[in-house]
Formats: structure tokens, sequence, C-alpha cells
């Protein structure tokens, strides 16, 4: 009997220890301090994900994660931790905060439902975010939602400053009065409070003080709200689906870029009562034409910019523009505004003197020649993307050479500029100062280039953008500032120039390595090094050495790598006594020992990475 319940206390032992084995233990608090890597913000692989995980307040107030993958469900912070920043949080289903946070971002956490946010909070920023309702107390003033598609219930409070929300579909908000800046991506969902000074909304879009269309929302059709008598700086840039925009004829303003970015509207009609017309007001409007109204009275210079339609003027009549030929000028026809885009040719009104900066932007010009009487080149030329040479007058006083590299399309080729003119001149295709002493722009289209001898200075700007595609140039020994050296791949420059020396510093430095090499022979470089006179010593001295100076950009190494036996910029130097019993030398470092009263040579033997050598001598007498 004795025995049989020693078998079955046995048995149900064994079975205890089974079942443990595959029976999930219950969810328990874990520390992290041995899990979290605060250098890489991530939880290590032996974290069990039934857990929960406690981040530790220690050292650092602030905690940065990644939880992709690590399957955790719930996290807590220990009190004194200030800002939380968790992505890749899938998994999680439960965050506890503690009540000395202030700063909040969770990116990826669609299985979380619900968040108890502290008092203490005053920035929060949810993306992915997985509830349906969501409650902020009034300490936070900067609210930020993105994508939390099935946020429906938003209750915010008098305190909030800044609001953000974008891919919120179902969400219904009162903003307070105490907001003052706002930004989403629709206003459907959105009220504001009665006591809100500021704010309105109408079909969607957003208003501010009233008469003023601040916001559309991104959808077909977009009815401006009657009575609106401006639509303010890029109203409409977030507006990407919309084909259709009516707007009411009390509208009196378009500010800079008002409909910029409305690309798929293939009709748009202005409004009867418009009075101002700001810069870039059209950029990148879908419609084939435009009519402006004979009400305007007053039209920025680059109104027009980025627009490639056509511009008409109501019934041929404007109190502060006039048409010649299909191109619009402003009233007297003393600056081009806008240029028909399917001209192939510049032809101006005889009275044109200047050229509105994106007047001829996305032009089909193959040739641009500006004309005689022109001063000041300062055009935007990026889109005219079949443009291959810009013929500059001798009546051009001012280039605006700086912009020349951003707003000059790929396709250009060369620069040509009249021999009478008395500032600038042209080199190979490029741009030059009248005694080519300054390098000012180089066409992209520029793969290899010899730079004028004379030239003294390479602006930063001159190469453009070119890290993917940089040039190979041949630099003059008379070159002495290079400012424009990141975007230079391969060089060619005279040994012991100022050139060689800014080459060489930045290739020891490693700022930007440009791979160059000399136009010098290896006899010619060889003549360029210095080595020390005659030198007398005493028997006992010590640090005394053989010294020589290289020309600027010849580097010294001990021996020569593969790499570099392929260029000539390389050499080594090696020393030798001819009476060491009077006086030793390091055969690497040139050190001298003496030994006894004489006199020695030490023989300096320079070579470079070809083979060719040269052997220096210098009499050291002990004395």
């Amino acid at each position: 009997m004795r025995r049989s319940i020693r078998k079955a206390v046995a048995f149900f032992v064994f079975l205890a220890m089974v079942l443990e084995l595959f029976v999930v233990p219950d969810v328990t608090p874990v520390r992290a301090a041995e899990a979290y890597d605060e250098y890489s913000g991530s939880i290590r692989d032996v974290i069990n994900p039934t857990e929960t995980l406690t981040i530790p307040f220690e050292e650092s107030d602030s905690i940065d994660m990644d939880l992709q993958g690590k399957g955790i469900k719930s996290v807590s912070f220990e009190k004194g931790i200030t800002s939380v920043s968790l992505w890749g949080a899938d998994s999680l289903e439960e965050i506890v905060l503690p009540s000395t946070i202030d700063w909040l971002y969770l990116s990826g956490v669609k299985n979380l439902k619900t968040i108890n946010i502290p008092k203490s909070l005053s920035y929060l920023n949810l993306c992915e975010f997985g509830g349906e309702s969501l409650d902020v107390p009034a300490s936070v003033s900067t609210l930020i939602l993105d994508y939390c598609e099935n946020l429906k219930n938003v209750k915010l409070r008098a305190g909030l400053s800044d609001f953000t929300m974008w891919g919120c579909p179902k969400a219904e908000i009162t903003i307070p009065s105490t907001v003052n800046k706002i930004y989403c991506d629709d206003y459907s969902g959105i009220t504001f409070s009665p006591d809100n000074p500021k704010y309105s909304s109408y079909e969607g879009s957003l208003y501010v003080y009233d008469g003023l269309f601040l916001a559309a929302s991104d959808r077909e059709t977009i009815n401006i709200k009657p009575g609106t008598k401006s639509i303010l700086e890029g109203a409409l840039s977030m507006a990407y689906a919309a084909t259709t925009i009516n707007i009411p004829d009390s509208v009196e303003l378009l500010e800079e870029g008002a409909l910029a970015g409305t690309t798929k509207v293939k009709k748009l009609k202005l409004p009867k009562n418009l009075v101002s017309i700001y810069n870039y007001a059209f950029e990148g409007l879908g419609a084939d034409s435009i009519e402006i109204p004979s009400s305007v009275q007053y039209v920025d210079e680059n109104a027009f910019g980025g627009y490639k339609g056509v511009v008409n003027i109501e019934n041929g009549f404007s109190y502060v523009l006039s048409s010649r030929n299909g191109a619009i000028y402003n009233a007297d026809y003393s600056c081009l505004l806008y240029y028909p885009k399917k001209r192939t040719a510049l032809n101006l009104d005889y009275d044109c003197l200047t050229i509105a900066f994106s007047a001829v932007n996305g032009c089909a010009f193959k040739t641009l020649d500006l004309p005689e009487g022109i001063e000041m080149f300062n055009l935007d030329l990026s889109d005219c993307n079949k443009l291959t040479t810009i013929n500059i007058p001798s009546s051009v006083s001012y280039i605006d050479v700086y912009g020349l590299q951003y707003c000059t399309p790929d396709s250009l080729k060369n620069y040509t500029v009249d021999k009478k003119n008395e500032f600038y001149s042209s080199y190979q295709g490029c741009l030059y100062s009248r005694d080519k002493s300054f390098l000012y722009s180089v066409p992209r289209t520029k793969k290899e280039l010899k730079i004028a001898r004379g030239c003294v200075t390479i602006d930063y700007y001159v190469f453009g953008y070119r890290e993917e595609d940089p040039i190979s140039v041949e630099i003059p020994g008379t070159v002495s500032c290079i400012e424009g050296i990141h975007n230079i791949g391969y060089a060619k420059v005279d040994c012991g120039t100022r050139s060689a020396q800014i080459l060489e510093q930045n290739y020891l430095n490693g700022w930007y390595p440009v791979s160059y090499e000399f136009v010098d022979s290896s006899k010619d470089i060889l003549r360029k090094i210095v080595v020390s006179d005659d030198i007398q010593l005493k028997k006992g001295d010590k640090d005394e050495y053989v010294t020589y100076s290289f020309p600027p950009g010849l580097i010294s190494v001990s021996s020569f790598t593969a790499s570099q036996k392929k260029t000539n910029i390389f050499a080594k130097v090696s020393f030798t006594s001819t009476k060491k019993s009077v006086c030793k030398v390091n055969k690497k470092s040139g050190r001298l020992t003496p030994v006894k009263k004489g006199t020695a040579t030490i023989k300096v033997k320079c070579e470079l990475a070809d083979g060719t050598s040269k052997t220096f001598k210098t009499k050291v007498t002990v004395k």
C-alpha cells in the first residue's frame, strides 16, 4: 500500500513537472535594466514577450526605444522618466506612463486601444494609434495625430495651442479657443469652439479671421466659402485630388502660391473682382489657360512663375499688364512677366529692359539669345529641358552666378559671352570674369575640363551638384582658391602650387579626398624637393636631423602600396651615411648620431612611385 502511495505521489510530481514545461506562466513584471540597450535604443532578444517590460529610471530621463519584432505586449516606465519615444511597437497592447513624463511619441501602435495620458504631458505625437477614443489633458500644448484610422472621438481641452492631424478620416474633434496653429489634411470632422476668435471651417476647408481662406482639404471639388476676400499663401498646396475649384467673385487677393500644386485642375475661372496677384500664385496649376480679369490692379513680377499654360488678358484690357504676341509684360512693356512655353526663340518687345526671374522657365528654347540691352541675367531656367546654349550680350553687367547652379537645366552645354562685354567672358563653354581670374559656372554636361590659365578662384557653386558624377579637371598653378572642391572627382595640377596644397590637405584630412596627379614630369617633381644645408654637430648632440621639404601636393610615405604606384603624388625618403665612424644616420627618420670628430656625407634618396629617384647630399661636420 505504501509502495502504491509512493508511486502515486511520484506520478503526480512528474505530471506537475511536465505541465510546468507546457503551461504558459502568469504575466509578471521584469525590470529591463539588463535588457534595454540605451545606445541602440532597442530591446535585446532575452526578453520574454509575454512579460510586462518595466523600463527603469537610472541615469537617463529620456528613453528612445525600438520594439520592432520583440513581441512586447506591455510596457511600463518608472517615475523620473520625462521623455519616451517608442516605434515599431506593433504588438503593444498596454502602456503605463510615469507621472513625470513631459514628451511622448508612439509609432506603429495599432494594437494599443487605450492610453491613459498623465497630466504632466505637454507634447503628444501618436502615429497609427489603434484606439477609437482619446482623452487629452489640458497640459498638452502640442498634439500630432498621424494615420490613426480607427480614431473617432478626441476630447481636447483649453490649453492646447498646436494641433496637427493627418490620415484620420473618422475623427470628430472640437478645437478649443486656445489653438492658434492647426494643420490637417481634411477639416470635415472638425468644429471650432464658439469662442475661438481665429478659425472656422466650411465644406472641409479651413478659414482664418472671417474672409481668409487658409487651407483646403484633399478632395476632388473645393467650394470656397462665399464672401471670402483672400486665398492665403499655399492654401491649396495639399489639394492633390482637386479637379474643380470654385472661387467666389468676392475674392480680391491671391497670395504667394495660393493655387500652387493644383495639377489636376483643368479649368479655372478667376473671380471678376480680383485685385492683387502675388508671386507663384498659379505654380503647378493644371489648367490649359487662365484669363486675368480687368479688375486686377497689382501683379508681382513672378506671379506666373511655375505655370505652364497660356495667360490671357480679359478683353485685352488691364491697368497693370500689357500683351504682345502671347507674351505678358508690365504696363509699359519694360519687364517681361510671362513668355509662351511652346516658343523656341526669345523675341522681346523693343521697350523691354528686364526679364522676371521665372518668366521664361519651361520654354522650349534650344538656344537662349538674350537681346542686347538686357543688363541683368537672373533667370530660372531649370525646366528649360531642351536648352543647350546661353548667349550673353555685351550689355549684361550683372549675372546671378550662384543662381546659375540651381536654375540651369542638366542639358546646358555652353555659355557664350559677347567679346565686347566688360564684365564677363567665356572659355570652353564656361562662364568666367572678364579677365578669367574668376570661374563662375560650368555646365553640368561637362565631364572633363581644362581651366583657363590665369584663373585664381574657383567659386563654391561652380560645378553644381555632382556627388554621383563628379567632374575631372586640369587646374593651372595660378589657382589659389578652390571653394567647390567637393564636386571634383579627379584633378591634374602643377606640383608645388597652392592648388596642389589644397588638394593634398583635403586628401590627407579626408574632407573631400579628391584623387589627383601632377602634370609635371617625374624629374621636374624631384627638382622641387629641398634638403637641409650642411650641418655642424658636437659629439653627444641628440635630436638632430637631416631635414627635407616636399613641394605642396607631394605626399611622403614609408613604402608604396599598389594603388599609390598608379599615380605620381607619393614619394619616400631614405638616408645613408658615407662615414658611419664619424656620424650615423637613421635610415628612415634622418636622425643623426655623431660618433667622433670628422666629416661625413649624408645621402638623401628621394624616390617616386614610378621608380624615378634623385639623391641629395648633406655635409655633416662633427667638432
